[in-house]
């Protein structure tokens, strides 16, 4: 996150920040040559999504903003200066011109996590109405910090963008009660609802008559599509194969199981689903 630090959210934007994550204060002044080729550098460095660190930038050619490197007892521009806890770390304070090498050394430990990175590319995906990418994403994000709930519930959300109503059940039974929030809460409705239309009387009468005819390819394909429509992708996927073992070319069963497999992305279960079909395959 970068900021521009004005008389008016100084103490916002600095000190109560720093209560919270770190804040590193760029002291600058636009017009200098050897800050024109820092500034972009260090803006780089931080991003504007990092939530791991705060830039603040203060333009030492405001009047009121100069008495703040006078309190530092900063001598030279540009300026670095880590804020914490609403107090400046002596260890974390450079002068002057600084390189290329020395900047990145700085601000290595207030690069972006992995797991964080993957979190905003898995949201963005969601938000542009592609689960398959997100759900990837946010998987790699999980495996990198299984502890961190609120990436859960966002791979969750993912599952059931893709109908992986199992799995989205099972995910949202291991968050525990202190981080059962407004997401997890909006979740769990969803999920209620996936599930009360996975299970219709419509379906269930359909579910009865292939018990009674389990041969019937037709019906078989039929019970299929309506799996795959109510979100149990997997069981839709084992009457399918089970047609195709034994007729690859019937109706359009081999269609549908690749159609099915498509909206799953890259889900374990899609992946195994695969691997059977290309061993009848080849």
């Amino acid at each position: 996150m970068i900021v521009d630090i004005t008389p008016q959210n100084f103490h916002a934007e600095l000190i109560d920040a720093s209560m919270k994550k770190p804040v590193v204060i760029y002291f600058h002044a636009p017009q200098m040559p050897e800050c024109q080729g820092m500034t972009p550098l260090i803006e780089s460095l931080v991003g504007p999504t990092n939530e791991q660190v705060t830039l603040a930038k203060v333009d030492m050619n405001d009047p009121q903003l100069q008495p703040l490197a006078s309190q530092l007892g900063l001598r030279a521009l540009p300026a670095l200066v880590l804020f914490h806890q609403g107090r400046p770390d002596e260890q974390g304070i450079i002068e002057g011109p600084q390189d290329e090498a020395t900047l990145r050394q700085y601000f290595a430990a207030f690069a972006p996590k992995e797991e964080e990175e993957l979190l905003a590319k898995g949201q963005q995906a969601l938000a542009d109405e592609q689960p398959s990418i997100a759900y990837a994403h946010l998987t790699k994000a999980h495996q990198l910090a299984p502890e961190r709930h609120d990436i859960s519930l966002w791979l969750i959300q993912a599952a059931l963008d893709l109908n992986l109503l199992d799995e989205a059940q099972e995910r949202l039974g291991t968050i525990p009660m202190a981080a059962q929030d407004g997401h997890f809460h909006t979740l769990s409705s969803r999920l209620a609802l996936a599930l009360q239309a996975a299970d219709s009387p419509e379906l269930r009468a359909l579910e009865a008559r292939h018990a009674e005819q389990p041969d019937d390819f037709a019906l078989t394909q039929e019970l299929a599509v309506q799996y795959n429509q109510a979100g149990r992708q997997e069981e839709a996927l084992g009457l399918l194969l089970e047609i195709l073992k034994r007729d690859l070319a019937f109706g359009d069963a081999r269609k549908t199981y690749l159609d099915i497999l498509a909206t799953m992305g890259s889900t374990p279960a899609a992946q195994s689903y695969r691997r059977k079909l290309y061993s009848l395959l080849y």
